[in-house]
């Protein structure tokens, strides 16, 4: 059986066996104290210690955000993710381990997950996320959940006075690097490599290993190995998921607390949490603000913007896989801007290059125009992959291994190759959805972790009865399709994702 007491620097932490007798599992362990009060929009701290046995049994509280609501007409959501309201708190700095480690001198591979949700919801043991098939493939795995929204990414000239660095609004980004130092520090009581850690996430976790690959916090300090990013990450200038500059969000902060009626950053800390998520949620449709807190180039957390980071190769040279879905958010139905806004929207992000984006997508031309618009995120997620590849190539770092996700499964027929598609045949929770699986779909599932297992453990996700998974070179420019066959294919570009690749790269002319 596997450990099932381990001692942290913080205190004795006792699990469960899992599912898998195999396997245990540790519930809801603190990674940091509890951001309430004077230290809500602060940096993490250390979590105090505790006598006795920590009886880490159950999942802790979810971060604080908006309520998923079923009759919002988002059945995949509902039926697929957030299919159980569990309690909710500000106190939620916590995180998970499964282990199949028998004593803690195994030193076993470490993967640490980053949950998505754009940075506005989500958790640590959303339906889709188990560690246990992991587990059963010889890997420590850990869950990690961090602040969001409004209370992990406020910006405010007076938080900003407050932080010796002269920091604001990263609070959520710094929640994932005290996580990562504290499992850094600990994971070897649980069998598990401090010195093979590979950290991974899918769409705003996708972004925050991005985010974790640039922050000089972890820098120089080789606390990760490998690197992970699924629909979300890669290299894309100015797109619509770029990071706002500090004084752009300490604005939209000021806006916030005017709001909510606070005069200053301390009587909004005595606002009380769920006032305060209503009071978010209504700031955002007032003023249709999609995402109005998410990470921001701060210059000290993140101190610039991605694309000038990576493509001056200051990353750590490590291994990476980069992927997405064919279709991740389409949608069928979406409105075209008029053609003045979709000229002006290009304008401003390629400058003088925007009549040569323009020339492509056509605005006068609002029925071709719409396949533009359709899967706007999709062809941005493809365009960042790429792009990351080649830069790679570019700064003669190890090349990195990219899939694309075209498999629909059963039921998504309307939604096709989803955003998050992937999840249950990753992580081998097909048995949570309701979706109606064959034997075909749990065929693909164990090839799937098969090969997230083989990178997880040695950056090399090709195996024995797998199908042979290449790196993206300049000798052989191809990604795995994953669909109803894996094979490598040479990816076919729209002329607009083309173009967002060659702009992001400096390409143009």
């Amino acid at each position: 059986m596997a450990l099932l007491k381990v001692k942290t620097e913080s205190g004795v932490v006792e699990g469960l066996p899992a599912n898998n007798q195999t396997v245990s599992v540790f519930k809801g362990i603190p990674f940091a104290k509890p951001p309430v009060g004077e230290l809500r929009w602060s940096p993490p701290q250390p979590v105090e210690s505790w006598r006795g046995v920590l009886k880490a049994y159950k999942f802790a509280n979810i971060p604080m955000q908006p309520r998923f609501n079923p009759e919002s007409g988002n059945e995949l959501a509902a039926s697929e993710f957030y299919v159980v309201d569990f309690p909710m708190s500000e106190d939620c700095l916590y995180l998970n381990v499964w282990t199949p480690a028998i004593s803690p001198e195994e030193k076993l591979p470490v993967a640490v997950y980053i949950h998505g949700g754009g940075f506005e919801t989500g958790y640590s043991y959303l339906n889709a996320y188990d560690g246990e098939g992991f587990a059963k493939r010889g890997i420590v795995f850990v869950t990690i959940t961090y602040r969001l929204n409004v209370f992990g990414f406020l910006a405010h000239s007076e938080l900003e006075a407050e932080s010796p660095e002269g920091s604001t609004g990263n609070y959520g980004t710094m929640d994932q690097i005290a996580a990562i130092q504290w499992i850094k520090r600990n994971i070897s009581a649980f069998g598990g490599d401090p010195d093979n850690i590979t950290i991974f996430g899918q769409s705003a976790g996708g972004f925050s290993v991005q985010n974790m690959c640039e922050t000089p916090l972890l820098k120089g300090k080789r606390v990760f190995k490998r690197a992970i990013m699924q629909s979300g990450g890669g290299l894309n200038k100015g797109g619509p998921l770029d990071l706002k500059p500090k004084e752009v969000a300490n604005e939209i902060g000021k806006e916030f607390l005017d709001f909510v009626g606070a005069k200053n950053i301390k009587e909004a800390r005595k606002i009380d949490a769920k006032l305060l998520i209503e009071k978010y949620q209504e700031f955002k449709e007032k003023y249709n603000l999609m995402l109005p807190f998410t990470p921001i180039i701060d210059g000290y957390v993140l101190p610039e913007a991605p694309h000038e980071f990576f493509m001056a190769g200051k990353h750590p040279d490590i291994d990476y896989m980069i992927g997405c879905t064919a279709d991740e958010m389409r949608n069928k139905n979406v409105k075209v801007p008029a053609p003045d806004v979709i000229k002006e929207m290009a304008k401003e992000r390629f400058g003088d290059f925007a009549d040569k984006y323009l020339e492509i997508i056509k605005p006068d031309d609002p029925q071709y125009c719409k396949q533009f618009f359709e899967n706007t995120f999709g062809d941005e997620m493809l365009a960042a992959g790429i792009a990351w590849c080649e830069n790679q190539i570019i700064i003669n770092r190890k090349p990195a291994y990219m899939y694309y996700f075209s498999y629909v499964p059963p039921g998504a027929e309307k939604e096709g190759a989803h955003h998050s598609a992937e999840h249950h045949y990753v992580f081998q929770t097909l048995v949570r959805s309701k979706r109606p699986y064959t034997g075909f779909d749990y065929d693909l599932s164990n090839e799937l972790a098969n090969f997230w297992s083989n990178f997880i453990k040695s950056g090399d996700p090709n195996g024995e009865g797998l199908p042979a998974w290449k790196p993206y070179t300049s000798e052989c420019p191809m990604i795995l399709e994953i669909g109803k066959e894996r094979h490598m294919i040479y990816p076919t570009l729209k002329p607009n994702v083309k173009f967002i690749i060659d702009y992001t790269l400096g390409r143009l002319k």
